[in-house]
């Protein structure tokens, strides 16, 4: 938003708020979905939705209109908040209420690890290819300082070649820019890939493993009068 489409903080900002919108409101529908159909249809199906708009995602260009990206956006959070509260749910539901505490802190936990491990890995994914590319494409005989600060991130590379122009090097800022800007999309395109694998992975395993419906009431239930056994021996017993 900032650095290819130049768009200002403010305005990346505002620009944002379909997926936050469309989380919203999905959470609220997925949850209501979820009595009707059970928590496993919604969960694989939201994560279905989640990944189209990250393989969506891994098609831009520099010259995506910003309606494209606003739908992109709205699909992706639509199946992030169909996901979320039905799954949740299904955690919760696992567990008696008297273990709810344990439960929500399981939850809490998947969610940090499985959201620092999909940084550590998806971003790790970006850079490498981000780094790759710009080696290749940059212009060659840049300032050692300008060549630096472009490897380190498409900011860096972008306020270097600004730095560049205003020095009289017009034509070489412009190519480091450009070829930073190519360099990040390219990670970008390879970092949705592989997330989008990982969450359609993830739907698949949802839908294998994943219970229709809490259990929490079959194990809370308590015994029945006829399952007890001095009961039983009692009404066996003859009528004097």
């Amino acid at each position: 938003m900032q650095f290819i489409k130049a768009f200002s903080p403010l305005g990346t900002g505002v620009r944002l708020l379909p997926v936050a919108t469309a989380v919203a409101v999905a959470s609220v529908a997925g949850t209501k979905l979820a009595v009707r159909v059970g928590n496993k249809v919604i969960v694989a199906s939201g994560l279905l939705l989640f990944a189209a708009g990250i393989l969506w995602t891994a098609t831009v260009s520099a010259s995506t209109a910003y309606t494209t990206i606003a739908l992109q956006m709205l699909i992706l959070g639509t199946g992030m908040g169909l996901t979320s509260a039905p799954a949740t749910e299904a955690i919760m539901g696992a567990v008696p209420k008297a273990k709810a505490g344990a439960g929500s802190a399981v939850n809490d936990a998947t969610r940090l690890f499985g959201g620092t491990l999909g940084v550590a890995v998806i971003g790790s994914v970006a850079a490498s290819l981000y780094s790759s590319r710009l080696a290749s494409t940059a212009p060659a005989h840049l300032p050692a300082q300008a060549a630096s600060a472009a490897k380190s991130s498409v900011g860096s590379a972008i306020a270097a070649s600004r730095v560049l122009a205003r020095a009289g090097l017009t034509h070489a800022g412009r190519a480091l820019a450009n070829s930073a800007s190519g360099a990040f999309l390219h990670g970008l395109h390879g970092g949705c890939a592989v997330a989008g694998g990982i969450v359609i992975a993830g739907a698949i395993m949802a839908g294998l493993l994943l219970p229709a419906r809490p259990g929490r009431e079959a194990q809370e239930q308590p015994p029945s009068p006829s399952g007890d056994p001095s009961l039983q021996a009692h009404e066996a017993e003859p009528a004097p």
